[in-house]
């Protein structure tokens, strides 16, 4: 279960800083172990957003899958199933395993560029496990 369900009437502000640790997709903070809460933020058609936020603690496990076309990373947080899609999804298994995942931002839409950064989040849904 979500600690806290936010919505918010603005769109999240870019990142202006452009790094390995952020972007469009979210954030990884650089210290290892050092996050306690990971949030999901979705998007939603009339540019608003829901953030889900969860405590590291009731994350049992996550399972990526790489395949032809998008991935996909399936992350099991108490009685809730966190599906993520998108590309360059093993960055952010490395940032579980390190308690470094701060933030995960829903993408939707024109999809990645091959400029855009090397990590694209296309869809995060979020169920009873």
């Amino acid at each position: 279960m979500p600690l806290k369900l936010k919505k918010s009437q603005t769109a999240s502000e870019p990142s202006s800083k452009k790094d390995d640790w952020s972007g469009p997709w979210g954030r990884i903070s650089p210290e290892p172990q050092s996050v306690l809460t990971i949030r999901f933020i979705k998007k939603s058609s009339s540019s608003s957003e829901e953030t889900y936020s969860y405590p590291y603690c009731v994350l049992s496990s996550w399972r990526w899958r790489s395949g032809v076309g998008e991935e996909e990373l399936k992350i099991e947080a108490s009685s809730d199933l966190v599906t993520v899609k998108g590309r360059g999804l093993d960055r952010l298994v490395e940032a579980l395993d390190q308690n470094a995942l701060e933030t995960l931002c829903e993408a939707p839409g024109g999809g990645p560029t091959e400029t855009a950064d090397p990590i694209w989040v296309s869809s995060i849904c979020i169920s009873r496990a």
